[in-house]
């Protein structure tokens, strides 16, 4: 069955390599991601899914149906949804479009291999690719919410179709932006020291947050948590009443022993003792939300945060995929993403489903994806799913069952 896994692969180079070619020279932006998502659904049916579909939130759903109702084996890629959301925390290089961008041809034309290859499947294998936005994870909860809502308890795994370098990650740390906002009467000498410049007045709670950034927490496995000033708002002062209000809007990465409260509650904290001197001042905090209306017409508010996740290595998801990796000739290991962020926030950090990255390319180094890689990636991919919900047939050795 090797042999015929790597025949059909070889057969399908042809295709993939069009495709990738239309999938990196497709200039992506917010008025043609209908037309981006089209041109992927037409290539799921080009390949023989036998169902695709798009749901309101944008999230398009290609199956390849296994026999009888089994468990299924969810594979994930995303599309950004706006050119600038990759802009990277601590320090990454690159804006990620070719990362993105691969994950989509590695992950459409592994189920089209295994499709290719007739090998049944005990389960459903369901290949999604879902939008999404700067922190913004609407795509991923409409899918759970709506398609997947009846199938969640038979779900064995989750791919997450993200650069790996062709390894096993099983986590990640979180990001969220929140907002300090202080408002009230500050008082008069406060505004004079600062020549009524609001920058000035804000200044000691942004050089209070940059001393904490450089005292934050770091996970063995995730990685140093991180804390960035995003933007600053002033929102204007009134004389008659000498009312003022500003915001800070914070960038914060975050490892899983700090939880969203947490991080709140400190931010406030901090902010008051800055403010402490200052009488009728009010502060708060609070996670930041954006209304986003998807290219389908769908309205809805999303909540800017991903939460942290990391998996235990010796779940038997990750165990088989490694194995059957290395067996067919991968240098694969474990491995966690030190930098970006990944639906499996939600499919492991809300579900505890069983959830992997598995893909070409490196977060680190941004370089030229070439098809040769994609390739690699398509093989092992199918690999993994062949060995979690395939059904053993006459060929296979029993090294390999």
């Amino acid at each position: 069955m090797k042999e015929l896994i790597k025949e059909k692969a070889k057969g399908l180079k042809a295709d993939l390599v069009k495709f990738y070619k239309r999938i990196e020279s497709f200039k992506l932006d917010s008025a043609n991601i209908g037309e981006f998502t089209d041109l992927i659904a037409a290539e799921m049916k080009e390949s023989s899914f036998d169902k695709v579909t798009k749901d309101k939130a944008g999230n398009l759903i290609g199956v390849i149906k296994g026999y009888g109702n089994k468990d299924a084996l969810v594979a994930i890629s995303h599309i950004d949804t706006r050119m600038l959301n990759q802009r990277k925390l601590e320090g990454s290089v690159g804006d990620g479009m070719e990362a993105f961008k691969s994950g989509i041809v590695s992950n459409v034309y592994a189920g089209a291999l295994i499709k290719r290859t007739v090998l049944p499947l005990a389960g459903d294998l369901i290949v999604c690719c879902v939008p999404r936005v700067e922190s913004c994870d609407f795509g991923i909860q409409y899918l759970f919410d709506n398609f997947l809502k009846v199938r969640i308890e038979k779900i064995k795994g989750v791919i997450l179709c993200e650069p790996t370098d062709l390894n096993i990650n099983l986590g990640h740390k979180g990001r969220m932006e929140y907002e300090i906002v202080v408002k009230g009467k500050l008082n008069r000498n406060f505004l004079e020291n600062r020549g009524m410049n609001m920058l000035g007045t804000m200044f000691p709670l942004i050089n209070e947050l940059e001393k904490v950034s450089k005292e934050l927490p770091s996970d063995f496995n995730l990685g140093r948590s991180g804390l960035r000033i995003k933007d600053v708002r002033y929102s204007g002062y009134q004389p008659q009443d000498e009312v003022s209000e500003f915001r800070i809007v914070v960038d914060r990465v975050f490892i899983p022993e700090e939880s969203q409260d947490f991080i709140l509650d400190k931010a406030k904290t901090i902010a008051k003792t800055v403010y402490k001197q200052e009488s009728d001042i009010t502060v708060n905090t609070l996670l930041a939300k954006e209304r986003i209306k998807t290219y389908t017409g769908l309205e809805l508010i999303s909540e800017k945060e991903f939460k942290p996740w990391a998996m235990e290595s010796h779940d038997p998801f990750a165990l088989e995929s490694l194995k059957t990796l290395a067996e067919n000739g991968f240098k694969s290991g474990f491995g966690y993403w030190k930098k970006i962020v990944t639906e499996g926030s939600y499919t492991y950090g809300k579900f505890k489903i069983p959830t992997i990255g598995f893909g070409a390319g490196s977060e680190d180094i941004q370089d030229y994806l070439t098809a040769d890689k994609v390739e690699k990636a398509v093989y092992g991919q199918s690999l993994i799913v062949l060995r979690n919900i395939g059904i053993p047939t006459f060929g296979w050795s029993s090294d390999e069952i």
